[in-house]
């Protein structure tokens, strides 16, 4: 048996360098995709975002309250114009993604506390975008009421101290759990990179297969039996690199990044073996439904390539419909994923990954159909 797996584990090795499409299909284009992905989304923290503003009042109050705008570090205002159709024009052409608008008589109205309404018009087709600049106003206008109302307050108590309190009678300390960072790098990266990870594993391992069968070379391969060995063989260099591909990513993120991985590193490496053993097992599994190399290639796309959408990262799980539900289950990424937030922001018990390990595993048992399906092809 072991001389089955050494066979077919350098055998392996030999198409892999002898082929320029499958030594680049677990190296280089893997590594491309991920180097774009962090260029992408290196800057981490969205700043900057530029706004138009229209200042129908330009008093004293209202230039405040703009200078407070601009002093957020995550606005800038880009266009000051006179006219609110001028406004809208650049934010339907994407020059700024927001504009306020403060009304006449700003000053009048606040002296006179008539609470005066200032206009903020989002386009929300950019959610994230959009709830991002929603805080950094609503920030900015209530920082620009409490000084407006603590100048009011000294001029009346000639107290500091009774002055802010006045404004602020009750305060609220925020204390952000797990991504204290705040940094959409951390958020979004840890879970596009596992995504796409998954993708080249399951195209790796069809294309090792399918040029197998496609060059009629299966029965020279398998001639002295030991299918199960074999195939196993041929899978090992596949595991090896893309095991030590994801762990090479966590060290990115967790040293070279320097943030700090809460948990045990031995059951991160774990997960990530299981994981692409189950990936390997699906891809053996849709490609022996008809042994055809191009079309078990399309549905390797098919399943990997919406993973993204659905591991509950960017949209809650508790919201997806029963379909999406279903979907997710059938996904080893998304036990990955669990188990990579659990271990890397939270610091989980050793114990409470179990499950998560159980369904990883659990994938691997479609090697069951997988090797019976061969013996009946190759019996054939």
């Amino acid at each position: 048996m072991l001389d089955a797996i050494s066979f077919a584990f350098f055998n392996e090795l030999k198409e892999i360098k002898n082929s320029w499409y499958r030594f680049s299909l677990i190296t280089i284009f893997p590594l491309i995709s991920f180097a774009i992905l962090i260029v992408i989304f290196q800057e981490g923290v969205a700043s900057k975002l530029p706004i138009v503003v229209v200042d129908n009042d330009k008093s004293q109050f209202s230039k405040r309250l703009l200078f407070n705008i601009n002093a957020s570090s995550t606005l800038d205002i880009k266009y000051r114009v006179s006219d609110t159709k001028e406004a809208v024009k650049l934010i339907k052409s994407t020059k700024a993604y927001a504009l306020v608008e403060i009304p006449k008589h700003f000053q009048k109205d606040v002296l006179l506390n008539l609470q005066p309404k200032v206009t903020a018009m989002l386009n929300t087709q950019y959610i994230l975008v959009g709830k991002i600049i929603k805080a950094a106003l609503l920030e900015s206008v209530v920082s620009s009421a409490a000084q407006i109302e603590y100048v009011k307050n000294l001029a009346k108590t000639k107290n500091v101290d009774e002055s802010i309190h006045k404004i602020a009678p009750i305060s609220l300390q925020v204390t952000p759990f797990f991504n204290t960072y705040k940094n959409y790098f951390l958020f979004l990266i840890s879970a596009l990179i596992p995504s796409v990870w998954q993708i080249f594993i399951v195209i790796a391992t069809i294309v090792s297969f399918g040029t197998l069968f496609k060059a009629k070379r299966e029965k020279i391969f398998f001639k002295d039996g030991h299918i199960e060995m074999k195939i196993l063989g041929k899978l090992l260099p596949l595991t090896l690199v893309f095991t030590l591909m994801q762990i090479g990513f966590i060290f990115y993120m967790y040293g070279y990044k320097g943030w700090i991985f809460q948990g045990s590193l031995a059951v991160m490496v774990f997960g990530i073996f299981l994981t692409v053993i189950a990936y390997q097992s699906v891809a053996l599994l849709l490609f022996v439904v008809g042994f055809d190399y191009t079309r078990s290639l399309s549905l390797g796309a098919v399943y990997t390539a919406p993973a993204f959408a659905f591991l509950g990262v960017t949209f809650p799980t508790s919201s997806m419909n029963y379909f999406a539900l279903t979907w997710k289950s059938l996904l080893p990424v998304t036990y990955y994923m669990q188990l990579q937030i659990s271990q890397a922001n939270y610091g989980g018990d050793i114990f409470l990954e179990v499950d998560k390990l159980l369904y990883l595993g659990a994938f691997s048992l479609t090697l069951i159909i997988v090797f019976l399906r061969f013996r009946q092809r190759l019996g054939r």
